[in-house]
């Protein structure tokens, strides 16, 4: 059975989240794996993928991050696709480790 995720803090504005996520040097997805900030440029976030085999740096919008949890009611990682077009589970893990999720 595939876990659900249910809001924690359902209001929340955008340059509180901002602040929130800008103080995250690394966090967990909701299937364990571990990613690492690089840094943040004009809201977008640079991140490591720790159990990759490669050294890539993805990234995500975290505008789209907040537009996605303001928005989804249901938030498999699929639904994500809309908002951050390669990283859903990165986007929820994040979610997730600002408590924002549960």
């Amino acid at each position: 059975m595939n876990k659900t995720f249910q809001k924690v803090i359902p209001i929340i504005t955008l340059s509180e989240f901002l602040e929130k996520a800008r103080k995250v040097k690394s966090f967990t997805s909701s299937n364990g794996r571990r990613y690492e900030v690089q840094r943040i440029e004009n809201d977008e976030l640079f991140f490591l993928r720790l159990d990759a085999k490669s050294d890539e740096e993805w990234s995500m919008n975290l505008k789209e991050v907040y537009r996605a949890y303001e928005e989804l009611d249901d938030f498999a990682t699929v639904n994500f696709k809309p908002f951050v077009p390669i990283a859903h589970s990165p986007a929820r893990g994040l979610l997730l480790h600002l408590g924002m999720l549960e």
